[in-house]
């Protein structure tokens, strides 16, 4: 089995105390996570952002900061998500949404993306958000000033 290697750019939209989430399953159990996805050959981080949020959610971002990142190498992880040969560099960018009217089912969804959801930010812990060690920094976006690189954690 080929080892697969790949950036993943997510967007952190928050919008009165609640978290803008894509609900999924791919095919082993159901969870929420940020929206997002792989980075393209020849693009910018900034145009990765731009472009999945408007395939998956039909909504324009506008990337503030790199919030966080984080690497998931599955084979170190009891997951639902990947095979053991998949490892995802995670860039997650804190985004604005000048206009939401729009928000739905974008041009060209994951095929395992089945809803998008907003999640009080206070209701995670208890929610199929994953990953579990990002909700902490989430919930004190504000109070972050310069980029948390997390390593491999879930």
């Amino acid at each position: 089995m080929q080892n697969i290697f790949r950036y993943s750019m997510k967007a952190i939209i928050i919008k009165d105390g609640k978290l803008l989430v894509e609900s999924c399953d791919y095919g082993r159990g159901r969870f929420s996570k940020l929206p997002g996805g792989g980075h393209q050959w020849g693009e910018t981080m900034h145009q990765a952002i731009i472009r999945e949020c408007r395939e998956e959610l039909c909504l324009d971002v506008v990337p503030k900061r790199l919030v966080l990142v984080r690497d998931y190498i599955a084979k170190n992880h009891n997951t639902i998500i990947d095979d053991d040969n998949f490892h995802q560099a995670e860039l997650m960018f804190e985004c604005d949404v000048a206009d939401f009217s729009k928000m739905g089912c974008g041009i060209e969804p994951d095929s395992d993306s089945q809803q998008i959801l907003w999640i009080d930010l206070e209701d995670l812990e208890q929610s199929d958000f994953m990953p579990k060690a990002i909700i902490p920094y989430l919930k004190n976006l504000e109070n972050i000033t310069e980029t948390i690189v997390m390593g491999d954690v879930n």
